[in-house]
């Protein structure tokens, strides 16, 4: 059987992900580009060349899907599903249906999934999911969060949220464990020395909406998943969503 191939085309972060199995997978890179700047569309392209011709390689069914910053830029897309012949267009309720379904996977008890990305930010539960074009590379302070119809304590997914993952090294955090890392940022610290110089510019706004979204459904508590865009693309992948190439 071969393996499955995907491409996530995120605002801030793009990933190649190819695996017969997604708890081993056979390649997985990422490249951190900030589509909403001038250069980095071109630099993208480039970096989409090599690795569909590596997909190739491994012979793996390749699909492709990108976010907020292709969904913006026209042009960008266009260009994207030329060279990449499964490209999937999708909305910010699509991703973060992929997300839930990437989570859920992995935790099945999950109740509600929150994908902070650079681009957008969904809300995912069981009964509807809330998108919204404000992320951290382009942040909207004047969004309303809802307030879910949810109690029990939600799973984050993103870069921000790992980045405080990472940084508090608990599996339950807490509002306070986000203002914390806030406040260092702030006070001109590097509370996290390995953090790209991108990761570290966005890093402020997301943790902005990450607060503002436990704020405003009134949760104490929260944990995060590793799994996301990119793992719901695989799965959606391997269960035929692309014809052989």
């Amino acid at each position: 059987m071969s393996p499955v191939g995907v491409i996530k085309i995120g605002s801030t972060s793009s990933t190649l992900l190819i695996a017969q199995d997604l708890s081993k997978p056979l390649v997985r890179r990422q490249q951190l580009l900030d589509l909403f700047s001038q250069e980095s569309p071109r630099d993208l392209l480039r970096l989409v060349e090599s690795w569909r011709e590596e997909a190739r390689h491994y012979g793996a069914r390749l699909l492709a899907a990108g976010g907020e910053a292709v969904r913006k830029n026209a042009r960008l897309g266009g260009e994207l599903s030329h060279l990449l012949p499964h490209w999937w267009s999708l909305t910010g309720e699509e991703e973060g249906r992929l997300a839930w379904i990437a989570v859920k996977g992995e935790r099945p008890n999950a109740e509600v999934v929150v994908d902070i990305g650079g681009g957008s930010t969904e809300l995912i539960w069981g009964q509807g999911i809330w998108s919204a074009a404000s992320g951290a590379a382009r942040p909207d302070f004047t969004v309303r969060w809802p307030c879910l119809p949810v109690t029990a304590r939600p799973v984050f997914v993103g870069g921000t949220a790992l980045a405080v993952a990472w940084w508090a090294k608990r599996p339950v955090l807490t509002g306070a464990d986000v203002d914390q890392l806030r406040h260092a940022i702030e006070g001109a610290q590097n509370p996290i020395p390995s953090l790209d110089p991108l990761r570290r510019r966005l890093l402020p706004s997301g943790l902005a909406i990450l607060s503002d979204v436990l704020l405003a459904n009134g949760w104490e508590t929260f944990e995060v998943s590793e799994r996301g865009l990119t793992e719901g693309l695989w799965l959606a992948a391997s269960l035929g969503r692309v014809a052989t190439e």
